[in-house]
């Protein structure tokens, strides 16, 4: 009964290591998705954005409805002419996974320019649904808003 029991908790204890290992890979993957898409997202890459969503990905832009498909997507992150992002950056504050989705939430910073002229850097608060594809993590549901006014 004692080499049962022994090797019922062996088998517990690698299972976590396991599952902690998986789960640290799987953060990993996640933040590195993150900086991808904050890089894309500088670049003005459409194409690179809309690759790390999921085909039925929604996102819900701060006073805006819903916005869903890689098409309208697509039409959404596109910079309109004149402007550019020159920072953009996401600061989790927490990424959990839990099997085939993972929930990340935190802050995110932007700054960018407008026909020549600097605006930001602005701060807010992001909470991401992320789901895993054959191909790696990928972002279904994108939620952010913007933070308190900075006191002067």
């Amino acid at each position: 009964m004692k080499q049962l029991l022994r090797a019922v908790l062996v088998t517990l204890a690698m299972t976590g290591t396991a599952l902690a290992q998986a789960s640290r890979s799987d953060i990993a993957a996640i933040q590195e998705a993150a900086r991808e898409f904050s890089a894309a997202y500088m670049r003005g890459d459409t194409d690179a954005i809309t690759a790390l969503y999921t085909p039925d990905a929604v996102i819900f832009p701060e006073r805006s409805d819903a916005i869903s498909g890689h098409a309208a997507l697509k039409r959404y992150w596109k910079h309109e002419p004149g402007q550019k992002v020159t920072h953009h950056l996401l600061i989790p504050t927490q990424v959990t996974v839990d099997g085939k989705h993972a929930y990340d939430h935190g802050i995110y910073e932007i700054a960018g320019e407008r026909n020549g002229k600097a605006w930001g850097p602005v701060r807010g608060k992001y909470l991401v649904v992320w789901r895993r594809e054959p191909d790696g993590w990928k972002m279904q549901l994108d939620m952010w808003n913007s933070g308190p006014k900075s006191k002067p």
